[in-house]
């Protein structure tokens, strides 16, 4: 700080004007510069003639269909098709991988075996958590359950 600044109990200087001019003018003509580059590059992206990806029309043509290669000529038809094939892959039997013995069956067939098998369930509870189980199935210590190791010895 100057003598006067400290004098008066403010900035007594400006900051310097010119090279805030010089920048905000330098970004402006940037700006501009961009500008001009982009429609540029957009007028020749539209010039006639100009082959857009890899099929080439005539821009006043309407396209009624998709240009060749067509993959999927008749949509519904298709899907209904589609549609058809995963009903039955739900209703029938079938192999899934014949060489290692994996079938399908019909989901309605499936629920029922599962309702009349019951659900998998866990061993009635022996006090061992997962990780003493994992343990024990890895061929670690033997672990007691709670009870077991609660019990007095004769």
């Amino acid at each position: 700080m100057s003598s006067d600044s400290t004098q008066k109990g403010y900035e007594t200087k400006d900051i310097p004007f010119w090279p805030w001019v010089w920048f905000a003018a330098g970004f402006i003509v940037s700006l501009i510069v961009v500008y001009l580059i982009c429609l540029l590059f957009a007028n020749v992206l539209v010039r006639p003639g100009t082959i857009m990806g890899r099929t080439e029309h005539d821009r006043d043509a309407a396209l009624d269909r998709f240009p060749q290669p067509q993959l999927q000529t008749n949509d519904p038809r298709d899907l209904n098709d589609y549609l058809r094939a995963k009903n039955q892959e739900l209703t029938t039997y079938g192999w899934v991988d014949r060489k290692n013995g994996v079938t399908r069956i019909p989901v309605e067939r499936a629920m029922d075996l599962f309702l009349s098998r019951g659900a998998p369930v866990r061993p009635p509870d022996s006090g061992l958590t997962e990780i003493d189980m994992q343990i024990q199935k890895a061929g670690g210590a033997k672990i007691l359950p709670p009870a077991a190791a609660e019990k007095p010895s004769p």
